[in-house]
């Protein structure tokens, strides 16, 4: 039995080198993964509607003028980026008007051509001068919330000519602008309460995407807002209340810088849709990974510190901080290079 177990060990001893050798043999070379992404692919949660009341009342000329002064700032934050589709309408606080943009007749992401460097600065031009239509002569009542449901209920698409403006597959933005209470409960009743209003505006919006609410107001409580006694507070409001429970904020109208808060909209509703990401078609060995547009290599790691993109492992997706660097995002293309992880330890 002794000399047995002896040559058993020899035997094993000297199979080893053999087994080892043939078992590495079976293992695929790594293979290194040189693909084309057309930007087509970039996978982005990307529609947003945005509808913006504006007072038309006697005393919001002021208001107004900001708007326009500053809306290039507040669009360029969103309107500018190529993987967000984004639609926008005008409509005012009076009960009875027909909206000033962007129903009958569609504002939206097609109007930017990344190959025509004009093309922004025209749509900019065309949402100024809508709102300089709005003028100051109004309804003496505010009903934005009436006027944000009567609107999108007449516009939506359903046995009249009239297209619909909120998308199925969207994100839904309303941003009001007043220097008034809002009072379409005092005269259309409790649905216009702003819990049971955002109730019901939250039914038109698919169940995975938002509802948000800004405000952009002169309330005698905000901050650089001079207003007569009389004027109520926007702490208690019904701006408050509604801005509130959809997790969106409001800015003073009354500030010089009313530009930069405006922007501070606009980012937050570029937010809304996440980050460009692209779905890699193998699991990859992250640091190999190498992502070039149009021939130019793209830094990695966080945005702080200059890079354009990375890698998370949970999805395997290449996931993007901006598009900013995109020039023609029907044409251009994205190669990445990486080695694929085929599960096998060769060290």
């Amino acid at each position: 039995m002794k000399y047995f177990l002896i040559l058993l060990m020899m035997f094993l001893v000297s199979c080893k080198p053999e087994t080892k050798y043939a078992f590495y043999e079976n293992i695929p070379k790594l293979e290194e993964d040189k693909r084309i992404y057309p930007l087509s692919l970039l996978e982005v949660d990307k529609n947003i509607d945005v509808l913006i009341v504006i007072d038309n009342s006697g005393s919001m000329m002021s208001i107004q003028q900001n708007v326009i002064k500053n809306s290039k700032v507040f669009l360029e934050q969103f309107a500018k980026q190529p993987y967000i589709n984004w639609k926008i309408g005008l409509i005012s606080t009076d009960k009875a008007e027909p909206p000033y943009l962007g129903f009958d007749t569609s504002f939206d992401w097609t109007l930017i051509d990344s190959r025509d460097p004009n093309s922004f600065d025209k749509t900019v031009r065309i949402f100024q001068d809508a709102v300089s239509e709005f003028g100051t002569n109004g309804d003496a009542s505010e009903y934005v919330f009436y006027n944000v449901k009567r609107t999108v209920d007449l516009y939506d698409g359903r046995g009249n000519s009239r297209a619909a403006f909120l998308r199925q597959n969207s994100h839904f933005v309303v941003i009001m602008i007043s220097d008034e209470d809002e009072q379409s409960k005092d005269d259309f009743g409790a649905a216009y309460d702003a819990p049971a209003f955002f109730k019901t505006m939250s039914s038109y919006v698919a169940g995975n995407k938002i509802l948000r609410f800004y405000g952009a107001l002169n309330r005698k409580d905000l901050p650089g807002c001079d207003n007569p006694g009389d004027y109520t507070t926007y702490a208690g409001s019904q701006y408050e209340k509604i801005i509130n429970m959809s997790n969106g904020f409001n800015i003073s109208a009354c500030l010089p810088d009313f530009g930069n808060d405006l922007a501070k909209i606009g980012k937050d509703i570029a937010a809304l849709v996440g980050l460009p990401s692209l779905l890699l078609k193998q699991r990859t060995i992250a640091d190999t990974i190498r992502v070039y547009y149009n021939d130019r290599l793209l830094a990695p790691g966080t945005k702080e510190l200059g890079g354009v993109w990375f890698y998370e492992e949970d999805t395997n997706t290449i996931n993007f901080y901006t598009m900013d660097f995109v020039q023609d995002i029907n044409s251009d293309f994205f190669k990445i290079e990486f080695d694929v992880d085929d599960g096998h330890n060769r060290d």
